[in-house]
C-alpha cells in the first residue's frame, strides 16, 4: 500500500539570502561540466555543492566530494543558511512555462513516500538503471543522510481531489518564487494545516505511483534502507530511512509534458543515402520534402507539424539526410512489428515508436544495435539534430513524436522497462527548493 507523509522540509533562509534564484540548480544528472563551474562561481551557497560536488586530484577515502557535501550541509544548517521547518508539511509546487508559444502550468506537491520494492507493491519504474549512477547517489546518501533531490512520479487523480486541495493553497502568496535559466517560473507553498495534510495523505493512500525521473535515486534509497535495516533488530517500517522525498503530479494534469528524444546516427560504414532511402520503402511510405537553404527553416517546421499530425493514429518519423533532404516516414503495416520484435515483450512495448524505429531501421536496414552509443546520439532539440548532420559529420537525424503517458503507464504496469532514452519529462524539477534530512531514530507517522 502506498503511503505518503508530510515532512519537516529544509529550505534556504530568505532572511539570509536575498537572491534565491542564484542558489538553485537543475537536477544533478542534467548538469554538464561547464554548468557545474558556472553554478559554483555563481554563489557561495549554490546547491551544486551538495548534489554535484567537484572532484580534486588529492581526493581519497576521508576527503572527497561526498564528505564535502555533508560538511556543507551541516555547516549551512548550523549557520542558518538553510533552515528546517518546525512541523511536518506537504509542499505544493507549481511550474509555469511556455511550450510552442503557449502558456502551460503544472501542479504537484512534495511529500515523503514509504519505500516499496519496485513492482512488488504499487510503485512502478519505467527505465533501466545503471550500477555506477546508483552507487554515486548511494554514497551521497550515506554521507549526508538526506534526500537532497526529489524523485518525480505521476499518479492517477481522475476525480481531481488532491489537485483541488492544492489549487486552494496556490491562491495564497508563495513561500518561494524563482525563475530558472530556461525561464520556467517555480512557486512553492507550505501545506501544514492539519485538515489539508490529512486530506492529501488520505487521497494518496493506496494510489499507484509511476516513477518518471529519479530511478537511480529510488534504487539507491532502497539499498540505503536495507543497509540500515540489517543493523536494526526492531525494524517497524516507520523508520525515517524507510522513506524517500517524492514530487507527485497527476497523470491528468494538463501541464504534464513528455517531450521526444531524437536520434542522430554517425560512424556508419559504407552508408549510401540514396540506397538507404530506397530500402526504407520496404517498411515505410517515404514522403520527400523539397527544401533549399532559403526555405530550410520553413520546411523543418512543416515536417515536424506533419509528423505530429501523422502520429495521432499511425507510427511516423521525420528524417534528415543532410543537403536539405527531409522526409516523412509512415509505417505501412503495424502487423510487421510483431514479426520483427521476437523478444517476449508486452504489445505496448513492441508498438512504441522507439521500438519500431530501432527494429525496422537500426537493426534490419542498418545492422546496428540501438544501444550502440558509438553510433547513436540522443538529442532533445530537432534543430540540434540537424546541426549535427550539417556541421558535425553525422549522417542521419531521426525525429520522433513524444511517448504518450498512457504508453509509459501501460508498460510499467507490466513490470517492463522502456527502451533507452524513450522519455523526457519537461520541465525538470528545481533542485534546492525543499529537501529532507533523514534523522536516525525518528519515526515517520501521521
Amino acid at each position: 500500500m502506498v503511503k505518503t507523509f508530510p515532512f519537516k522540509g529544509i529550505l534556504y533562509n530568505k532572511k539570509r539570502l536575498k537572491k534565491l534564484e542564484k542558489v538553485f540548480t537543475p537536477p544533478y544528472d542534467v548538469i554538464g561540466p561547464q554548468e557545474q563551474d558556472d553554478f559554483y562561481e555563481g554563489h557561495n551557497f549554490n546547491f551544486i555543492r551538495l548534489i554535484l560536488g567537484k572532484e580534486f586530484p588529492g581526493d581519497g577515502e576521508y576527503n572527497n566530494k561526498y564528505i564535502r557535501a555533508a560538511a556543507f550541509l551541516d555547516g549551512w544548517l548550523r549557520h542558518e543558511v538553510i533552515v528546517q521547518d518546525e512541523k511536518p508539511a506537504f509542499y505544493a509546487y507549481e511550474q509555469r512555462f511556455k511550450l510552442g508559444g503557449k502558456k502551460v502550468t503544472r501542479l504537484g506537491f512534495f511529500g515523503l513516500l514509504r519505500l516499496e520494492d519496485m513492482g512488488r507493491g504499487k510503485v512502478y519504474p519505467h527505465e533501466e538503471t545503471y550500477p555506477k549512477a546508483k552507487l554515486d547517489r548511494l554514497e551521497l546518501m550515506r554521507t549526508t543522510s538526506a534526500n537532497l533531490e526529489s524523485i518525480f512520479c505521476i499518479y492517477n487523480d481522475d476525480k481531481q481531489k488532491t489537485t483541488k486541495a492544492l489549487k486552494k493553497i496556490t491562491k495564497k502568496k508563495p513561500l518561494i518564487e524563482a525563475v530558472d535559466q530556461d525561464k520556467v517560473r517555480h512557486r512553492l507553498w507550505r501545506v501544514d494545516r492539519k485538515p489539508s495534510v490529512s486530506k492529501i495523505a488520505k487521497e494518496m493512500r493506496d494510489k499507484t505511483v509511476f516513477i518518471a525521473d529519479g530511478h537511480h535515486r529510488y534504487e539507491a534509497s532502497l539499498r540505503f534502507k536495507n543497509e540500515l535495516k540489517t543493523k536494526n533488530t526492531k525494524f517497524s517500517e516507520d523508520e525515517a530511512y524507510n522513506h524517500i522525498l517524492m514530487y507527485f503530479t497527476s497523470i491528468e494534469d494538463p501541464g504534464l509534458v513528455v517531450l521526444p528524444i531524437h536520434r542522430v546516427l554517425h560512424n556508419l560504414v559504407y552508408f549510401d543515402p540514396a540506397r538507404f532511402e530506397k530500402e526504407l520503402e520496404k517498411y515505410y511510405e517515404v514522403k520527400p520534402y523539397k527544401a533549399s537553404k532559403k526555405n530550410a527553416k520553413r520546411t523543418q517546421k512543416k515536417l515536424l507539424a506533419d509528423l505530429a499530425k501523422a502520429g495521432l493514429d499511425r507510427h511516423a518519423f521525420g528524417m534528415y539526410l543532410g543537403d536539405n533532404l527531409y522526409f516523412l516516414l509512415t509505417l505501412k503495416d503495424e502487423d510487421l512489428v510483431d514479426e520483427l520484435v521476437e523478444e517476449e515483450k508486452p504489445k505496448a512495448w513492441k508498438h512504441l515508436d522507439v521500438t519500431i524505429l530501432h527494429y525496422t531501421v537500426f537493426d534490419r536496414l542498418l545492422g546496428i544495435s540501438h544501444e550502440t552509443e558509438d553510433k547513436v546520439m540522443y538529442v532533445k532539440e530537432a534543430s540540434e539534430a540537424i546541426r549535427r548532420v550539417d556541421e558535425k559529420g553525422a549522417q542521419i537525424a531521426f525525429f520522433l513524436n513524444p511517448t504518450k503517458v498512457e504508453e509509459i503507464t501501460a508498460i510499467a504496469s507490466k513490470l517492463e522497462k522502456m527502451p533507452h532514452k524513450s522519455t523526457y519529462f519537461y520541465p525538470k524539477l528545481l533542485s534546492g527548493l525543499v529537501f529532507n534530512k533523514i534523522v536516525h531514530g525518528e519515526k515517520i507517522k501521521l
